[in-house]
């Protein structure tokens, strides 16, 4: 017996493409009866560097943890801000770490057993996130085209 999917996902960053992806994604989800999962994936590679070049000891105790939860409130703050969103929904808004944005959003889209994955991409090429996800997604991936950056 294979597991129902549960929800669609807005796969977010802090492009112009934001408001785009969140509004298809929810299109998408009133047009399947689904809940819309908002997800966004901070790049954890750039706080490993940051981590590393002060060397082990150097950097103070929490130093990793508390940029990592900085990073985690800005992307909160930009993404509610820019959607609009109620103390309520922005409690779901989902922000996940990882050193690969699309195995990210690939991993969690089989853990919710996910629908649909919407994500942005501009009309000129594809990006490594959007030629991943077409490839390894274990559910469909919608793309909305928008601007060149």
């Amino acid at each position: 017996m294979s597991q129902e999917n549960t929800c669609i996902i807005a796969a977010l960053d802090l492009s112009d493409d934001l408001e785009a992806v969140a509004s298809k994604a929810r299109y998408l989800a009133d047009c399947m009866q689904l809940p819309v999962r908002l997800l966004h994936i901070i790049d954890d590679q750039a706080l490993i560097e940051l981590s590393n070049e002060f060397g082990p000891g150097n950097t103070p105790g929490s130093g990793y943890i508390q940029q990592e939860l900085r990073d985690e409130y800005i992307a909160r703050h930009k993404i509610g801000a820019r959607l609009n969103l109620s103390d309520n929904q922005l409690g779901e808004l989902e922000i996940r770490a990882g050193q690969h944005c699309a195995k990210t959003l690939e991993q969690r889209a089989r853990d919710l057993n996910a629908s649909v994955i919407v994500t942005g991409q501009p009309e000129t090429h594809f990006g490594s996130v959007v030629s991943h996800l077409a490839r390894h997604a274990h559910c469909d991936v919608y793309i909305v085209r928008t601007r060149p950056k």
